[in-house]
This record gives C-alpha cells, sequence and structure tokens, in this order.
C-alpha cells in the first residue's frame, strides 16, 4: 500500500485518484491565518496532505476536509484519524456546491483541477480530479468564495496564466488578490505556480518569488526555508 510520510505525520494514498504533489505542499506551506483559531475548508481534500500540513502549523485551527471522490474521502478519512490531529479534523464526501452556505468558513483553501480544455486524461477519476470545464471552474471559484466569511481569506495554486484569469474573475466578485507566491522550477523555468490569496479588501498586492529547485536539481533554498521542516530527512 502506499504511502508518504512526512516528519509528523504519514499519508495513505492507496485509493485518491492524485498522489501527494509539489503543488499540494507549496499550498500548505504558504498559507497564513490572520488569527490561530480558525474554521478552514480545504475544499477537494484529496488524500487530506493539505489538511494535515494546516492542523501541523496551526494547533488551534479546526479544518474541514470535502471531496465528492470516494477514494479521495476513503484515504482522507483514514489519514485524518489516524494522525495526532485527528480532534481538529474532518473528512466529509461532499462537493463543495453541495455544502450549505452557513455557517461561513475563516479560511478557504483548494488545490483545484486546473487542465481547463486540455487533453482529457482516459481514466474517469484522473479527469474528475485533474480537469473542468471553464464553466465548471469558475463555478466551483464562485462556490468556494460564497463559503468563506466576508473578512476571511482564499487561498489557491495555481498555473501562472489561470491565476491572472482567476484574479480578475474574483475580483468581479469584490475578492481581491492580496499575496502573490511566484514559484519556479528552477532559474530557467519560470512560473511553475502561482499561490494566490484573495480578501473582499482592496490592498497593493504582495508580489514574492521563490525557487523549487536550483540549477543542478537540488532542493532552491527557497523551498527547503518553507518546507523543509515538514520532510521527514533532510532535503
Amino acid at each position: 500500500m502506499s504511502f508518504f510520510q512526512f516528519k509528523d505525520f504519514s499519508i495513505r494514498q492507496a485509493y485518491a485518484p492524485l498522489k501527494v504533489s509539489t503543488d499540494a505542499i507549496l499550498l500548505g506551506a504558504s498559507v497564513t491565518l490572520k488569527c490561530p483559531a480558525q474554521k478552514i475548508l480545504d475544499v477537494g481534500t484529496g488524500n487530506g496532505v493539505i489538511a494535515l500540513l494546516l492542523a501541523s502549523r496551526f494547533d488551534q485551527a479546526q479544518i474541514t476536509g470535502i471531496d465528492p471522490d470516494e477514494g479521495a474521502f476513503i484515504d482522507a478519512q483514514y489519514n485524518f484519524v489516524h494522525s495526532k490531529y485527528a480532534a481538529r479534523l474532518n473528512a466529509i464526501k461532499r462537493a463543495i456546491h453541495e455544502m450549505p452556505l452557513e455557517p461561513h468558513f475563516d479560511t478557504v483553501v483548494c488545490n483545484p483541477p486546473f487542465f481547463i480544455d486540455d487533453l482529457q486524461a482516459q481514466k474517469i477519476a484522473d479527469i474528475q480530479a485533474k480537469h473542468l470545464s471553464p464553466v465548471s471552474y469558475y463555478k466551483m471559484i464562485e462556490e468556494l468564495s460564497l463559503r468563506c466569511q466576508n473578512d476571511g481569506q482564499i487561498w489557491l495554486i495555481l498555473p501562472h496564466t489561470l491565476a491572472k484569469e482567476t484574479q480578475i474573475f474574483l475580483s468581479k466578485l469584490e475578492w481581491f488578490c492580496v499575496k502573490e507566491l511566484r514559484f519556479h522550477a528552477n532559474p530557467l523555468k519560470l512560473n511553475k505556480r502561482w499561490v494566490l490569496c484573495f480578501q473582499k479588501v482592496k490592498l497593493k498586492c504582495q508580489q514574492t518569488d521563490h525557487f523549487i529547485r536550483d540549477e543542478k536539481g537540488a532542493y532552491h533554498a527557497d523551498y527547503r526555508q518553507l518546507a523543509g521542516s515538514f520532510h521527514d530527512r533532510e532535503i
């Protein structure tokens, strides 16, 4: 059975369509909270890795991970129950549009399917996990914004082109990008992923650049500083 080991918890990924990814680690390591005791919603939790990273970082946060996929729900539930954060984690087999509009969450995080209008994966589970039509994608973004407190935050990780388009879309809903963390695969391959934070306050967006690996393929100091402490060995 497939497991991914972190320093403080392990991820069983036997049934979820997607395995632990760098994207999930980047998002889980990048989120900041306005206050420690928050209710967090992890939309499309998959195997639960983002929720567990957040639980390990914020010891007062209550985190709900939702996913409509049966395999993802089974893995997330198992991983939550078998972690030392079990009392603060809850897995629900549900899509975002099935969630009640009340009560709102203080922070909503999402590593969404973003291969929009791209070549479809062959397996049905992969299609559902990785691909959305444009209409479905933006509907999902709107739905998650409706579950967030007006004074809360929305955190997303996206390819940079879609990140720009999503900023425009959310600005029309009066959610404005206040943080833009640009992650580069290495100094020669820029803009692998952007982590974005949105609030209902129009502020100057803070833009920062970070590298995942260096020219030789080793983990860059940026990545080690951000996420190295979560790994179960020195990287």
